[in-house]
């Protein structure tokens, strides 16, 4: 395997283990009194390892945002905001892939080797939307809970917010498997 390509694999590893992991570090952080500017520079320290490996500029700049106004006004909700942003991203990310091809779309043109014939298009639409929709409402909990006690924004962004996404996969899962059963017969 080349180098690059496994450092990349590495890269994705750790930013979505750091992700995961951000409500807990943080909660663990602000227990502990550290420094709230020094958590905002250990952020910035990911955003620019993660631009660097992604290239991916919005998220780029919107990390660059969150960790100067982190290290500039220092106060703990700028630190509460980081799920809110990448939670509001991926919705931005279904919301947006609707005015041409659909996310989910996409990835069930690569997935087959065949064209997608029109049932199958439409239920990918219909999964975008359904995504988008479930993204933005877990981006609005996200945002309510910055306004909450540390320990509820840890339980629902590091935990809750997880177990939700989890069981909206299996739901779509389900759903894809009962229209697929239905289009045989």
């Amino acid at each position: 395997m080349p180098l690059k390509k496994l450092l990349t694999i590495i890269t994705k590893i750790f930013f979505g283990a750091f992700v995961v992991a951000y409500p807990f570090m943080i909660f663990y952080a602000l227990q502990q009194n550290i420094a709230i500017r020094f958590l905002g520079l250990v952020l910035l320290m990911v955003v620019i390892f993660s631009f660097i490996n992604t290239k991916n500029k919005y998220l780029f700049v919107l990390g660059l945002v969150l960790c100067f106004a982190i290290i500039f006004f220092n106060q703990e909700i700028f630190l509460k905001l980081y799920p809110v942003l990448m939670n509001a991203s991926v919705c931005a990310i279904f919301a947006l892939s609707l005015r041409k091809t659909p996310l989910i779309t996409q990835f069930a043109k690569k997935m087959c080797n065949k064209p997608l014939n029109n049932n199958q298009i439409t239920y990918t639409k219909h999964a975008t939307i359904a995504w988008a929709v479930f993204m933005f409402i877990n981006t609005l909990i996200s945002f309510v809970t910055v306004f909450l006690s540390t320990e509820i924004w840890t339980i629902y962004n590091g935990f809750i917010s997880y177990i939700l996404i989890g069981l909206m996969m299996l739901i779509e899962y389900f759903v894809r498997k009962s229209r697929e059963k239905c289009s045989i017969r």
